[in-house]
């Protein structure tokens, strides 16, 4: 609006009005006439020159600077610099949450030791910043999600990883722009091989603390729930069961699913997390049908590694052990009544049996378990079902009518 009409509105007299604005004053130049408004007497003899003004009109004239001044407050108001931190309306750009600052965290370090007076929180046993940053972003915009293991960390453990984490080239043709500006956070290696219970025990309490320092449940609640896991998590079976516990990614996929379970009844159903760690630690079942005992894998054959390339199969290897005197000492128990050969039967154990015979123009090797008639495959079989007892030249008998161990008995 211009100064004019603005004088004008608050009840000044046109002629005043008007000249102010032969006098060459705006709107925006009245504004900044004075920084104070005790100081606008001291320039009205320049706006109305050789006008002497009444009380009246010096009031009207402070009203329409007042409003000046407050509608450029409003409108500066109104229009805000957008937070660089906060991702734009509708982005799929994602990156981790933004760091919260040192003031924030000591703040929450005094209540948690007001609320849990006997917790020790210190360097080694304090969430890192990272994962208070997550836990506290997720907090404060109800957006709870599941905090992945690696992440799961004490401020002294992200210390230990951003040192020995080695300085790397970029290759600039395999990343973007994107891979190079934002920040790479330190992360656990989770492995099966890698990490044991009291691991997986470490960063589970760490968690805790995280959710409880920036007031997402109770840390009794939280306790409980990690303290029933990891019980189920060690169980001890026999080794005649066949049974084993969950492995370590088991166990996070285990730990993935319970807290989905939990922020959903959260999100959707207006629960409190305390409840909703309580109901799935104390009143369903999810948690030991999650982490219930699995099937233990046969043993694999020494020796072998299922390829035949660098070690022998496993028919080679039966085949040798075979004729390394195991059938001759089946044989030798065969004839234990037979005391006038017990010599020979027990110096049958150096007999070297041989391994395969020949079948046209290819050399197949022999059943082992025909010879100790032990086969029930029949023509199913891959070896060759015939006797493997040498011969004075070295070739198997090749008879299909005995065995090796009914050799000796056998007229020929």
């Amino acid at each position: 609006m211009e100064l004019a009409e603005l004088l004008k509105s608050e009840g000044l007299s046109p002629e005043l009005a008007d000249l102010a604005v032969a006098s060459g004053w705006k709107s925006s130049t009245f504004k900044h006439a004075v920084s104070k408004l005790e100081e606008l007497d001291s320039v009205l003899g320049e706006i109305f020159p050789e006008k002497v003004l009444t009380a009246l009109q010096k009031a009207t004239i402070r009203s329409v600077w007042s409003t000046l001044q407050e509608s450029g407050a409003s409108g500066s108001a109104e229009s805000p610099t957008p937070a660089a931190t906060e991702p734009r309306e509708g982005s799929w750009v994602e990156s981790f949450a933004p760091k919260i600052s040192s003031s924030s965290i000591s703040e929450m370090k005094r209540k948690y030791l007001v609320n849990y007076p006997s917790e020790i929180l210190n360097y080694s046993t304090q969430p890192s910043t990272r994962l208070l940053s997550l836990a506290s972003h997720q907090q404060n915009k109800k957006d709870w999600r599941w905090i992945p293991w690696k992440f799961r960390m004490t401020e002294e453990r992200a210390s230990e990883i951003l040192m020995s984490r080695p300085n790397k080239q970029p290759r600039l043709e395999a990343i973007g722009l994107s891979g190079m500006l934002l920040d790479e956070p330190p992360a656990l290696e989770i492995q099966d091989h890698s990490m044991g219970v009291n691991a997986i025990q470490k960063l589970m309490n760490v968690h805790d603390v995280s959710l409880a320092m920036v007031g997402t449940a109770h840390l009794a609640r939280l306790k409980g729930h990690t303290t029933k896991f990891i019980s189920l998590l060690t169980q001890k079976f026999d080794a005649s069961s066949g049974l084993r516990p969950p492995s370590v990614l088991e166990a996070q996929q285990a730990d993935c699913r319970l807290w989905q379970g939990m922020i959903t009844l959260v999100t959707d159903k207006g629960w409190t997390m305390d409840d909703a760690l309580y109901e799935f630690t104390e009143v369903r079942g999810e948690m030991p049908s999650l982490l219930q005992a699995r099937a233990r894998p046969p043993p694999i054959p020494k020796g072998w590694d299922g390829k035949g390339k660098t070690n022998k199969g496993l028919g080679k290897m039966l085949v040798e052990s075979y004729a390394k005197g195991y059938a001759s000492q089946a044989a030798m128990k065969g004839k234990g009544k037979d005391k006038s050969k017990s010599k020979e039967a027990k110096g049958g154990s150096n007999i070297n049996f041989v391994k395969s015979i020949m079948a046209g123009s290819e050399s197949k090797p022999l059943c082992v378990n025909w010879q100790l008639s032990r086969c029930n495959r029949g023509n199913a079989c891959p070896f060759i079902h015939a006797c493997a007892f040498p011969k004075p030249n070295g070739q198997a008998c090749g008879s299909k009518t005995h065995t090796a161990l009914q050799h000796e008995s056998t007229p020929h």
